[in-house]
């Protein structure tokens, strides 16, 4: 009997060990450099999506972004002549290296394969590291991963919708040294919408009704939809646009009336052909028309909502200064301008004041970094991981450069919103999928991140948790203390419209 005991045991301890080895090292590929090549940025997503999805295996698993991962992976493709050459450096979130990896190739016939010999490398070397941390480890829990160093990652509650960062999470009263906690302050409840149908753009907010509900706008590419939110989302009117009009940016301002202007910017023909709506009756009733501007409605660094207005060049997709702006029938009257930094055009920036009160500008440039500029316009920071993506673009005939993109249209994407509130946050969407290559742009999540200037770099305060769909547009209401977080639940096709959903989350 006691020999079956000990046999019994021999038997049932390796069982029990086994989860720990079998759990998954969590990897994200940062930004691949490449030197030497034509179509730059192009060759540099191409080689972040296919190096992130031969990582994918049993013991590896491709994250999107750096503050979920265990491994950041960089690297560097070099060609020189025919010849090229594929290096790889991976290292904790903290900036231990781990390992380096290279391979080389005689034509661009190789390079694909390459990429899988540089993945097939690269995993060998992680998975003896991490087997071997953890298999003199004393404590860990089945189904996790002892990183080599601490992890500085974001503590994150199961029954949470929004993650709030570790220095945000109230530290012990003594110490030096803030563990982590199981505990968040944050979201207090959710509300989601139904199945609505089409596959919306954009989401704009107008009053707050004295029922208490509230109306929201929605766009797709050529359809206005009027809403009231309440218990249920309620379609009250719509309108549709020519099929030779592309919606761009739907933006609400109450105007000198007291009506609610709903500014609806349209590209027609290669050139903005805007146009202002208003309710009446119950109904949408447009009040101009034409108007050869891009317009959108904000809160520059946190103050009072200003409509604002930037036009388009002849080569330029956007041209000259932001400007303040406000309608009097078909006319549009611009005034106050706001110089942009590079990168920086109506959709794509915002301002902040620092703790001394100086006015900064913060921008998401063209590969989605977040950069922040000061006064004179000087770069101060860039984020390390990407913001926003949009599946939204218009097009613009580009017959110059045919022959060197194979298309003979340009795509100009529309980033997401960045809003700055009263409290000087700057808050940022992010969405994120495998198939984003070129313009061929396949979103299937996003999140919402909420940032403060610490004097160096923006600083993550909290964020959402994902959604299961490509979230095309957000908006913090400040007045309720409540995210709106527009979803795509079925994207649009030739026989049908797609649908929407809107969830609503609580945020203390």
């Amino acid at each position: 009997m006691k020999k079956l005991i000990i046999l019994l045991v021999a038997l049932i301890i390796p069982l029990t060990v086994l989860p720990s080895f079998a759990s998954q090292i969590r990897v994200f590929v940062a930004d691949m450099n490449a030197v030497g090549v034509p179509n730059r940025d192009e060759m540099k997503n191409t080689l972040q999506t296919l190096l992130a999805s031969r990582l994918n295996g049993e013991r590896i698993v491709a994250v999107g972004s750096a503050a979920e991962a265990n491994v950041v992976v960089t690297g560097t493709y070099v060609t020189i002549g025919k010849v090229f050459s594929l290096d790889a450096l991976a290292k904790t979130s903290s900036g231990k290296t781990l390992t380096r990896a290279f391979v080389q190739g005689e034509s661009q016939d190789e390079l694909i394969p390459a990429v899988g010999k540089l993945a097939d490398k690269l995993s060998v070397d992680l998975t003896k590291i991490y087997s071997s941390d953890q298999s003199t480890a004393t404590q860990t829990a089945p189904g996790t991963i002892t990183a080599p160093i601490n992890s500085t990652s974001s503590i994150i509650s199961a029954k949470k919708d929004i993650i709030k960062s570790e220095q945000q999470i109230k530290p012990a009263l003594t110490g030096e040294f803030i563990k982590p906690q199981e505990i968040e302050q944050g979201n207090t409840g959710a509300w989601m919408s139904k199945r609505l149908t089409g596959a919306a753009n954009l989401m704009a907010i107008g009053k707050t009704l004295p029922d208490g509900s509230r109306e929201v706008f929605l766009a797709e590419d050529q359809r206005l939809s009027y809403y009231t939110q309440g218990a249920t989302m309620k379609l009250v009117a719509e309108a549709e646009f020519s099929p030779a009009d592309m919606i761009v940016s739907l933006d609400t301002i109450e105007a000198a009336d007291g009506n609610l202007d709903v500014y609806v910017t349209i590209i027609r023909s290669d050139e903005p052909a805007s146009q202002v709506w208003q309710l009446k009756s119950g109904k949408l009733v447009q009040v101009a028309e034409k108007l050869p501007y891009f317009f959108r409605a904000f809160s520059l660094a946190g103050g009072p909502k200003t409509l604002y207005a930037q036009a388009m060049g002849r080569e330029a997709d956007f041209f000259g200064d932001v400007y303040e702006a406000t309608r009097s029938g078909n006319n549009i009257s611009l005034k106050n301008p706001i110089k942009m930094p590079r990168f920086g055009d109506i959709y794509s920036f915002n301002q902040f004041r620092n703790s001394d009160g100086k006015l900064m500008t913060v921008v998401i440039n063209p590969d989605g970094y977040l950069v922040v500029y000061d006064s004179v316009l000087k770069e101060l920071w860039r984020s390390n991981d990407k913001f926003g993506g949009s599946e939204l673009y218009f097009q613009k005939e580009d017959l110059d450069n045919a022959r060197a993109t194979g298309d003979r249209f340009r795509w100009i994407f529309l980033n997401q919103r960045i809003q700055v509130t009263a409290k000087g946050e700057v808050l940022v969407g992010k969405n994120e999928g495998f198939w984003v290559l070129g313009n061929a742009r396949r979103y299937k999540k996003g999140a919402v991140y909420c940032f403060a200037w610490n004097g160096s770099s923006l600083e993550e305060k909290w964020r959402t948790r994902d959604t299961q769909n490509y979230m095309p547009d957000y908006w913090l209401d400040e007045s309720r203390n409540e995210l709106l977080i527009l979803q795509t639940v079925q994207r649009s096709g030739i026989e049908t419209r797609g649908a929407s959903a809107l969830a609503i989350k609580k945020v203390e």
